[in-house]
């Protein structure tokens, strides 16, 4: 659906972390598509951690940042009291916007932290649709984060409010059967990335540029240092396995970089690395230079989808996963990955080296990932196709005028080129160029010690 670029209807969208963070990028890469199809779209942020600006144009986003409680390291009594005070401020600044425009923008909630304002929001008659961003299982995560009457809690109120939702998105077909129990629009937009931000080089030359062992058999965990994610037994398998090509690799911040640090410390540096975070691209680099992503968890009942799932797909490389899940059954139907017979340390371990020591099956499951993600024409290019259609079936048809107390919203954004000569806001022909260059042309070298 065509819209007028002149007077393009306004997307208001509530996130309950930083908008600007490179890991995950899904909340940023669905505001770009929206903004790309002609939509106007106004971010409200809650900056945890203090660290970035108040108030921003991100490629023609606008993006409104709340530091409220500074919770720089983990803490979930922090974060239960941040996340109340940020629904307060919420509501107060999404009326304060809303009054300044014409036309009632549609809510984009990212999820349960936003999905109670943005319902309050809507039942005052402030926007004409509500769109919830539901990602995981929510209940199963409060149950196992706090208690399991905190999930039953939260169950209830979220099953509520999901019947007064006009549409759900979410990344697990599995997620989306449950979820369409209570509405009846439920697209699955999955997390993979854009082809532009595959790299089209060799895994040799990727590992120069890198810095990584070219002969090595390397397993990475590359994003966000989760809570619930297995690195207690990576760092069981690391200290277990004696072949010397094996190596691991850990790429991100998180709650538990701290714990895994400090745990490292018996571990050599040879055996087991761990970086900072990087941008999403270069972060794709490292998945795509290495033979196995790591992608086991704790609670086997949420049948989410982490982006290590879907970037390992579609960089042709194999995932890890724990037997008994969505996650196994899903690798098993693809023949893209390993599933070894127990979570116990000596098991993982031997689904390991049984890999690393089989070339043409690494071949076999590296060459099924990749075309899972061909085959089915699974790329950002594509999810956001799909969620730009969510929009234009919801969106009000009358014509959007903007008052002049709005101009806020119409910062132009940065037009610098980079080293590839493409805007920082390119065409959609120009931005494979763009992202290709930026990693292939690239001098930045991270050297791995001992190992080159």
């Amino acid at each position: 659906m065509r819209l007028d670029s002149n007077n393009p209807p306004t997307i208001v969208m509530l996130v309950a972390k930083a908008f600007q963070k490179p890991n995950p990028p899904r909340t940023k890469l669905e505001a770009q598509a929206l903004s790309e199809a002609g939509y106007r779209v106004h971010v409200f942020a809650w900056d945890r951690e203090a660290v970035f600006p108040s108030l921003e144009n991100i490629n023609g986003v606008i993006v409104q940042s709340f530091s409220l409680i500074n919770v720089r390291r983990f803490s979930r009594l922090g974060l239960a009291l941040g996340g109340v005070l940020f629904q307060i401020a919420l509501i107060f600044q999404t009326v304060r916007l809303v009054t300044r425009l014409k036309q009632r923008p549609i809510l984009h909630a990212h999820d349960i932290n936003t999905l109670l304002p943005s319902f309050f929001l809507r039942s005052l008659g402030l926007s004409p649709a509500l769109v919830y961003d539901c990602r995981e299982l929510t209940y199963e995560v409060y149950s196992d984060w706090f208690h399991p009457i905190v999930g039953t809690v939260v169950r209830t109120i979220e099953e509520h409010l999901l019947r007064h939702v006009d549409a759900v998105i979410t990344p697990s077909d599995a997620i989306a059967d449950y979820l369409r129990r209570f509405c009846k629009t439920v697209e699955t937009i999955y997390n993979f990335p854009s082809l532009a931000d595959i790299p089209t080089c060799s895994k040799e030359q990727a590992r120069l540029r890198l810095g990584l062992p070219i002969d090595a058999f390397i397993v990475s965990s590359v994003g966000t240092i989760r809570t619930d994610c297995r690195y207690d037994l990576l760092l069981e398998v690391a200290s277990l396995i004696e072949k010397e090509n094996i190596r691991f690799l850990v790429v991100g911040d998180g709650p538990m970089l701290p714990m895994l640090r400090k745990a490292a410390e018996q571990i050599p540096p040879t055996r087991l690395m761990i970086l900072p975070p990087v941008t999403h691209t270069k972060a794709l680099c490292h998945v795509f230079a290495s033979d196995l992503t790591w992608a086991v968890y704790q609670n086997r009942k949420i049948p989410w989808m982490p982006w290590k799932f879907f970037e390992s797909l579609a960089c042709g490389v194999p995932v890890l996963v724990e037997s008994g899940t969505y996650r196994a059954k899903l690798v098993e139907e693809l023949g893209c990955g390993v599933v070894p017979k127990t979570d116990c340390a000596e098991d993982t371990m031997r689904a390991i080296v049984s890999l690393a020591e089989d070339k043409r099956r690494q071949k076999r499951l590296s060459a099924a990932a990749k075309n899972a993600a061909l085959a089915r024409n699974l790329n950002w290019e594509a999810m956001s196709r799909k969620l730009v259609s969510v929009y234009d079936r919801l969106r009000e048809p009358t014509e959007y005028r903007a008052s002049p107390s709005a101009s806020i919203l119409v910062v132009q954004g940065d037009t610098s080129q980079c080293s590839a000569g493409c805007h920082s806001r390119p065409e959609k022909g120009q931005q494979a160029a763009c992202s290709a260059a930026e990693f292939c042309n690239s001098s930045e070298i991270t050297i791995w010690p001992d190992f080159i």
